[in-house]
């Protein structure tokens, strides 16, 4: 057992356990909280984020916002085909394992359509013939299956990503699948030759249905693309975004940045009270969803721009003249702000910075680079969201002013 797994049955200790109601739990490496209550959830969680908050000196009790349905709460899931004694299996990695995978019926994170799509996809990729990826040897043909559902419309996307070739093979898996599932609404098929474990396609092909899977958020219509990052909890991510704005200190409201906006969420909710929102991310299939959607929700003062952020932010003269910044709101990946990232956010010296973050340990690394350096800032509030019960993770809602 790993020094991560110990920890946390010392921290699961003093709560009183309850039966797991996953028959996968321990087994599979998707949720690890499911034998203690969610009360039991929440304290923990508050605990972890007060402890690793502590480096940065007296934080105020941090408040852990719950869900109102810990259970089937995921709009998104990506499972992984696989082998065993023979036969094909599709699910999500063991824990503590790389290579094991654990053959899925159900989940109990996923919308209750998803099960029916795993068991039926499952089915008619065995009767192919056709063999699962191997990452060992590089060979096979299926690799992933990735599922998005749209809770509003009750709807699902589905993405099948396999190695190149068989076209006629995968179509005749969709029209079976569309024939025998009437909530599946979209299907891509993406191919793969990276070695990499990654459910990242090199190309994508729509084959049926709508291009997009249509959803809310809030109050926005959205349209949403196989990759499109979206928080896996709508009702709860609505939550998240509002609180922004209500968290801002009293300051001039012309200009925001939204950093790492992926398909421009944050920048949708601040563009209700500015004169000018900045989206900026590195993936140009991200902002050609963002404008789209901006469009559609007849948001006319978001300027989506493509590049690295920390890139970008080198352009002091446009950054710091042109579209000199009130705010900058920024959603990092999980290992957090690139150092020239964190320089340049404190060259364009805005009132405040909104941090949103996944990772509370690179978000509390990062925070102390912001809090130390010039201007000076100070952390005024701090949420936490729990995007993701069963699991131990947790998104955090940072606000720094001058």
């Amino acid at each position: 057992m790993g020094s991560s797994q110990q920890l946390l049955l010392q921290e699961k200790a003093p709560y009183a356990p309850v039966e797991a109601p996953c028959p996968y739990f321990g087994t599979c490496g998707g949720c690890s909280l499911q034998d203690i209550s969610y009360a039991d959830q929440l304290t923990l969680k508050a605990q972890r984020i007060q402890r690793a908050f502590g480096s940065l000196g007296l934080v105020p009790s941090i408040p852990v916002i719950p869900v109102d349905e810990p259970w089937r709460y995921r709009n998104k899931a990506e499972l992984t085909f696989g082998c065993s004694e023979g036969r094909m299996t599709l699910g999500y990695h063991a824990a503590r394992s790389f290579w094991r995978l654990v053959d899925l019926e159900d989940c109990l994170l996923l919308p209750e359509p998803s099960a029916q799509v795993i068991q039926e996809v499952r089915t008619l990729a065995e009767q192919t013939g056709l063999p699962a990826y191997n990452p060992k040897t590089h060979q096979g043909f299926f690799r992933y299956l990735i599922i998005r559902h749209s809770r509003c419309r009750k709807e699902v996307l589905l993405c099948l990503i396999t190695t190149s070739g068989n076209r006629s093979i995968v179509e005749k898996i969709v029209d079976r699948l569309m024939e025998r599932i009437p909530a599946i609404a979209s299907v891509y098929w993406g191919v793969s030759q990276k070695l990499a474990d990654v459910a990242v396609p090199e190309e994508l092909i729509h084959l049926r249905g709508s291009k997009y899977l249509e959803d809310e958020l809030g109050p926005f219509r959205l349209q949403i693309h196989p990759l499109s990052f979206l928080q896996p909890n709508g009702a709860q991510a609505h939550r998240l975004y509002e609180q922004i704005d209500r968290l801002l200190p009293e300051t001039s409201r012309r200009v925001a940045w939204d950093l790492y906006c992926g398909i421009g969420l944050v920048g949708f909710y601040l563009s209700k009270s500015f004169q000018t929102v900045y989206g900026i991310d590195v993936e140009p299939h991200h902002l050609e969803m963002a404008r789209i959607n901006a469009t559609r929700n007849g948001l006319n003062n978001i300027d989506f721009r493509v590049g690295r952020t920390e890139s970008l932010l080198m352009d002091r003269r446009f950054w710091l003249q042109e579209a000199k910044p009130d705010v900058i709101a920024l959603d990092p990946p999980r290992a957090g702000l690139h150092p020239q990232t964190l320089n340049g956010i404190l060259a364009a010296r805005p009132a405040a910075i909104v941090y949103l973050s996944c990772n509370v340990q690179s978000l509390v690394r990062d925070l102390q680079g912001l809090l130390c350096g010039f201007p000076r800032y100070r952390l005024s509030d701090v949420m936490a969201f729990d995007m993701f019960p069963q699991t131990p993770h947790m998104e955090l809602l940072t606000v720094l002013a001058r």
